[in-house]
């Protein structure tokens, strides 16, 4: 009896001297991780319950992750574990309101019960209150992309689809993402001129976009394309059809040159 006591006990020490499994911290709008074959979705929750947002929608793509980072720009956090697809809103005093996923309907993902050690909710990203609006729907645009019937495509950009025939969810996505440039322009202007010959499709998606301000589109553009949203930001500006779109865009790429130049300004600040 004494034998297995001793050895429950020196278990038990032995468990509460190891390293959490895996640690989240939200703080002033930046993310720290530490993840070990953790299911998305379960970070995604725990991420909301340390910030104080509602997560609606799913992950596109279900997997575990492993990702080790600290006091990372919550957006450039997302980029990196999500791969994009995703809409932060901001409610009053700027605080965190809600993250969309955008994998899926945009259904609450209910908070899971792991064994990540998620830091307490600081008093700057309290939850917001009964007052604070509802998460708006982000128009339908991106829904509309998904829906659209695929086009044909061909030569380098059907190379690097893979597919002779693509939709505009694939266009927009080798756009934003293919790592080869020529290919992701090829499929950019494949994607504009489609918009182009189909002008009451670009009327219903100018419709959806209409619907949200400039703040929450160019959000949607940065979780749609990451750090190639600027690209395509410039591309629509330059040499869509139609002024509203064209304006639309100018303002998404002021919006994001004005980031980038804060940026900048800050890095030199530190270097200095």
């Amino acid at each position: 009896m004494l034998a297995i006591a001793l050895a429950c006990w020196a278990s038990s020490a032995q468990t509460a001297d190891e390293p959490s499994r895996s640690v989240l911290k939200y703080q002033n709008h930046r993310l720290s991780v530490r993840l070990l074959a953790v299911p998305l979705e379960e970070v995604m929750a725990d991420l909301g319950q340390a910030s104080g947002a509602d997560v609606f929608g799913t992950v596109r793509q279900p997997r575990e992750v492993s990702a080790e980072f600290d006091d990372v720009p919550l957006v450039e956090a997302l980029q990196r574990l999500l791969g994009g697809n995703f809409i932060l809103e901001y409610g009053r005093g700027d605080r965190l309101r809600a993250i969309k996923l955008l994998g899926g309907p945009l259904a609450p993902i209910k908070m899971a019960v792991t064994s990540m050690a998620v830091a307490p909710t600081p008093v700057d990203v309290a939850p917001p209150t009964s007052g604070v609006p509802q998460p708006r729907d982000p128009g339908g645009a991106v829904g509309m992309l998904d829906g659209h019937p695929a086009v044909p495509v061909s030569g380098r950009l059907a190379q690097a689809l893979g597919t002779d025939a693509a939709t505009f969810r694939q266009l927009f996505d080798a756009a934003s993402h293919n790592e080869d440039a020529a290919a992701r322009a090829e499929a950019m202007r494949a994607f504009m001129r489609t918009l182009d010959a189909e002008p009451e499709f670009r009327e219903q998606l100018l419709q959806a976009l209409n619907t949200l301000d400039d703040f929450t589109l160019t959000q949607l553009l940065y979780g749609l394309a990451g750090s190639h949203a600027q690209e395509i930001a410039a591309e629509i500006a330059a040499h869509a059809h139609g002024s509203e779109l064209r304006s639309r865009a100018r303002g998404i790429l002021l919006r994001l040159d004005g980031a980038r130049d804060a940026a900048n300004e800050a890095g030199k600040r530190l270097a200095g």
